[in-house]
């Protein structure tokens, strides 16, 4: 009997945080991303995350229930669904042959899921950009992010529709960039994303904002246009 009802308490466990992050079946996303730079030109496109259900995944000559997700560009990630939360466990890039397994699991949402709960990624900048004729210069530097949770009633309008009670996160984080020519740059990291029961990610806004009027502030924002199921 006691073996039944702690099997239950996981099971009810990654239920849990898996309803704001179903992987469980295939399913695939559609988002709209633009990216909004003080000191650049707009940039819109559109991505698509593919979940091919869960798989079994050998690590270390050991058999491991995982779900893969397939980015439009070839890259798989896969996140594991636990009693603790989702992680993400690896990467494997379209060059590839095998997983690579990550040096630190990600927490994509943690268990159990309550209000003002925090935790801590690791995170590399990535919008922060200058254009120049012959090449792009790019400052990227990694740093901590650390998340909140601070809503599960949040309202979201996306062009898919609007979503509602809505669980919302948001991760905020310092970095700094060192070049030898350019010099010290300090960068302030703001993540907000929003996820609905049994849809997933539904919006995200992210904030990289330096110190220099040379990259300036650079401001990204993701919302769901389609799900298949």
């Amino acid at each position: 009997m006691r073996l039944f009802l702690l099997f239950f308490l996981l099971l009810s466990c990654s239920e849990d945080s898996s309803t704001y992050y179903p992987l469980d079946k295939i399913k695939s996303w559609s988002y709209s991303v633009e990216i909004i730079p003080e000191v650049e030109k707009r940039v819109l496109y559109k991505k698509t995350n593919l979940s091919i259900g869960g798989k079994k995944i050998k690590i270390s000559g050991k058999s491991k229930s995982l779900f893969p997700v397939i980015r439009e560009d070839g890259t798989t990630f896969f996140y594991d669904i636990t009693d603790k939360g989702i992680y993400r466990n690896g990467v494997k890039f379209l060059k590839d042959t095998e997983m690579k397994i990550e040096k630190e699991k990600r927490i994509v949402l943690p268990y159990p899921l309550k209000k003002n709960k925090q935790w801590e990624v690791e995170s590399k900048t990535y919008l922060i950009l200058r254009r120049y004729p012959y090449y792009d210069y790019r400052a990227t530097t990694d740093f901590r992010l650390n998340y909140k949770i601070l809503s599960f009633s949040e309202s979201v309008n996306t062009p898919l529709g609007k979503f509602q009670e809505c669980l919302l996160i948001r991760g905020v984080g310092q970095a700094k960039f060192i070049d030898s020519e350019i010099g010290s740059i300090n960068i302030k990291i703001i993540s907000e994303e929003w996820y609905s029961k049994n849809v997933g990610l539904v919006k995200m806004v992210r904030i990289e904002e330096t110190d220099t009027d040379l990259f300036g502030t650079t401001k990204m924002i993701q919302l769901l246009e389609n799900i298949q199921k």
